[in-house]
């Protein structure tokens, strides 16, 4: 009987930093930015390495002028840096300063959208080869690509706890559709969104889930930015302001470059959060969403809040904020009706909350006197059930809401419908803005 009194005496022994995870920590409460920029030189070799490939391998001709060369040329002037491209430079930096990286989903080698082409193939031979693993003689860390079945709860599940076995290792799981994380709803409830609070083990897992109101059907449309923006453990009156801490990370990124960084940061930080990025479609070969390389140099680091700086400040007296690509659409719009009082902000980093970011934003424009925001998604999705009260408890701002009513589905999958629909968006934006 002592010894099992002695069992009930006995307190847990928390080993969650041991082993593997020697060396790292539980992330701060402060919200902070980590350097994630790189040498500008540095990563025009390691682009240009990511498609180069061995003498006498026959790569696909349409594939060596569309992809290879063209990602050469981009490099050496140092601009139009594409969504690939950057991915590219992410992942080979990484592996060359001493981490591997890992991409699992279906058909992850090429891309969804025919764009990243990590694994080359030989058009003659059919033997595969990936260039970011030949950047160097006596290379040591390595890019694995694990092109898998449509089986999502099985794959995250086996990627979740893989990434917790590997801290070092940058870990990403990328659904075919944004849609189809739903197939994995188990595992995110009980893993992705939990397992820290509930057994101090930490995730570095991505999560990349392509995303945007395109024309498509409502099966492939929407990666449910809002069920994922409800599991993040965020206060809503922002008392206190998010921090590094929270349960995960939501981005949704409008560049490449800011998507470089996103990918940099998840190994530069002293501990690790797993991140579900609200991936692109169409602006993957977008030239609104190239980036320079500059815009990835020393220095630079991902940026939660994108300021308009193509209006003049003393001239804004209506903000819309917006998020993802829907951007674009209404930059444009706004300048064809000359309408130069607007500025159009963008929210990158949804979860952690930005506070002192948005609050520089909107310091920029002090005219500015009505606050909108408009969105591609339903009133019951996208940003705004998430967006809405913190707005008004962090700010004192009463946001005004465009978009979509609210809906059952995502998406209607009928081009007529669609095109009057995101007029309908457009429209209301501005005429709330008038």
């Amino acid at each position: 009987m002592k010894d099992f009194r002695a069992i009930d005496l006995t307190g847990p022994r928390a080993a969650h930093l041991e082993g593997n995870w020697k060396g790292f920590q539980q992330a701060p409460k402060a919200f902070s930015k980590w350097e994630t920029g790189v040498d500008e030189e540095f990563l025009r070799y390691v682009g240009a390495a990511s498609v180069k490939t061995p003498e006498g391998f026959n790569v696909h001709p349409h594939l060596a002028k569309t992809h290879c060369d063209a990602r050469v040329t981009k490099l050496e002037k140092g601009e139009g840096i594409d969504w690939a491209t950057a991915e590219a430079m992410a992942f080979g930096s990484i592996l060359m300063q001493g981490n591997d990286v890992r991409i699992s989903g279906q058909d992850v080698g090429r891309g969804t959208f025919s764009h990243r082409h990590a694994m080359l193939t030989d058009q003659k031979t059919d033997a595969g080869y990936i260039p970011l693993n030949n950047l160097k003689d006596g290379q040591t860390n390595f890019l694995e690509v694990c092109n898998n079945l449509l089986s999502e709860e099985a794959i995250l599940g086996f990627e979740f706890g893989y990434s917790m076995e590997h801290p070092k290792r940058l870990c990403v799981w990328e659904a075919q559709f944004g849609d189809f994380f739903n197939g994995a709803q188990i595992m995110i409830d009980t893993f992705l969104a939990s397992a820290e609070s509930k057994w101090l083990t930490q995730s570095g897992l991505v999560m990349l889930l392509p995303h945007g109101i395109d024309g498509a059907g409502p099966e492939h449309s929407s990666c449910r930015m809002e069920r994922f923006l409800q599991l993040v453990d965020s206060r809503e009156d922002q008392k206190p302001a998010d921090g590094d801490n929270i349960n995960f990370q939501v981005a949704h990124p409008t560049t490449s470059a800011q998507y470089f960084h996103l990918l940099r940061k998840q190994v530069v930080t002293p501990y690790r959060k797993p991140l579900v990025v609200v991936g692109p479609k169409v602006l993957l070969r977008h030239p609104k969403a190239a980036s320079t390389l500059s815009e990835m140099g020393p220095g630079t680091h991902f940026q939660p809040v994108l300021a308009d700086h193509t209006v003049l400040p003393y001239k804004v007296t209506k903000v819309v904020f917006v998020s993802g690509k829907h951007c674009f659409t209404l930059q444009k719009e706004r300048d064809e009706r000359k309408m130069d009082n607007i500025a159009v902000i963008r929210l990158e980093g949804i979860a952690p909350f930005p506070v002192e970011d948005i609050k520089k934003a909107m310091d920029l424009y002090p005219k500015a006197n009505k606050f909108v925001w408009s969105q591609e998604e339903a009133r019951n999705a996208g940003c705004w059930p998430f967006v809405n009260r913190r707005f008004a408890h962090a700010f004192g701002v009463n946001l005004e809401y465009a978009g979509r009513k609210e809906l059952a589905w995502t998406a209607t999958a009928i081009g007529e419908f669609h095109q009057k629909e995101i007029q309908e968006v457009i429209d209301e934006t501005f005429a709330l803005c008038s």
